[in-house]
């Protein structure tokens, strides 16, 4: 048994697959410690709008751990047992050993998914990096070892079952059950949006909440001074909130940065399901209250530290 588990992360179903392969070796007092490295940002110019490194960094770092929350949340084992670090690090190999060894866990339970060759290439050198540097001992999983492990679950499951453990990813249904989530996305539909069009403008109703499924999205707001960059919506989030809130007025602008795919559901046909089933409608508006408060109050320190971090640049 093993008393620290360390798991890299890197958003994609083969790294969560992980999870109950190596849990079951954990020391009743032991712990697993999800992790996510994060690339270093670079100040941005989007058309008018610029985005700072620290912005961004703070931004990124906030999606991984609202990431890994999420995944925690779909745990069945004991939560207590469960620790989430992003780590911000050039090398994604350092930043795992950095980890490893300030945490000294016993053990890295690593993986390689991607069949492509050079994918799978880049993938595995990087599992051999760690696994030759490394104090402790570095358990890696293949893609075949992984698909034989869970393929009796997977092929026990259907494709409408597949479905809902993508959106059971989506944070604003995190607190739904499947059966509820089948309701919600069942009114939705998806859409191709292209790059630079516009998914709802501040000020004016909104008559969708979008799911990103694929690609990102640039929310602003209006100010005296010009377009506000407020953050970068990935997918995994539902946006705006704001337009199941009060009179569903927006408070940002959201383009599309790159090509997307989305989910798009009507405003008033979710307003009408959370009317005829409370149930539901509680748990959405309880997991909004939530987004919505901590996005406005994250926004507000990334924007604060942004603002600090400037001014000292500024005085050296």
């Amino acid at each position: 048994m093993y008393q620290k588990i360390l798991i890299p992360l890197d958003g994609s179903k083969e790294a969560e697959d992980v999870f109950p392969l190596v849990k079951g070796e954990v020391a009743e007092d032991g712990e697993v410690i999800l992790a996510q490295i994060v690339a270093p940002a670079r100040t941005q110019k989007i058309g008018e709008h610029i985005i700072l490194a620290s912005q961004q960094e703070e931004t990124d770092r906030a999606e991984a751990m609202g990431y890994l929350r999420s995944l925690v949340r779909q745990q069945d084992s004991d939560r207590d047992n469960w620790r989430l670090q992003v780590e911000i690090a050039s090398s994604v190999a350092d930043g795992i050993l950095y980890l490893a060894e300030r945490e000294s866990v016993d053990l890295i339970a690593m993986y390689t998914h991607d069949r492509k060759l050079l994918a799978r290439h880049i993938k595995r050198s990087i599992a051999r990096e760690v696994q030759r540097r490394a104090a402790t001992e570095v358990r890696i999983f293949g893609t075949r070892e992984l698909e034989e492990r869970v393929a009796e679950p997977v092929a026990a499951a259907s494709g409408q079952e597949g479905d809902n453990r993508i959106f059971r990813q989506i944070d604003a249904f995190g607190d739904l059950t499947p059966e509820q989530i089948d309701r919600v996305v069942g009114l939705g539909s998806r859409r191709e949006v292209s790059e630079g069009e516009m998914l709802g403008t501040g000020g004016e109703l909104g008559e969708f909440m979008f799911v990103i499924l694929d690609g990102e999205a640039h929310l602003t707001t209006h100010s005296e001074i010009g377009e506000i960059s407020v953050r970068i919506a990935r997918p995994g989030e539902a946006f705006p909130l704001a337009a199941l809130l009060g009179s569903g007025t927006l408070i940002t602008s959201g383009e599309a940065l790159s090509d997307m795919e989305v989910l798009a559901i009507p405003r008033s046909e979710l307003l009408m399901l959370c009317t005829r089933e409370p149930e539901i409608g509680m748990r959405i508006y309880a997991a909004v209250g939530r987004l919505f408060s901590n996005r406005y109050a994250e926004t507000l320190t990334h924007l604060t530290m942004s603002a600090e971090r400037e001014l000292r640049r500024g005085d050296s």
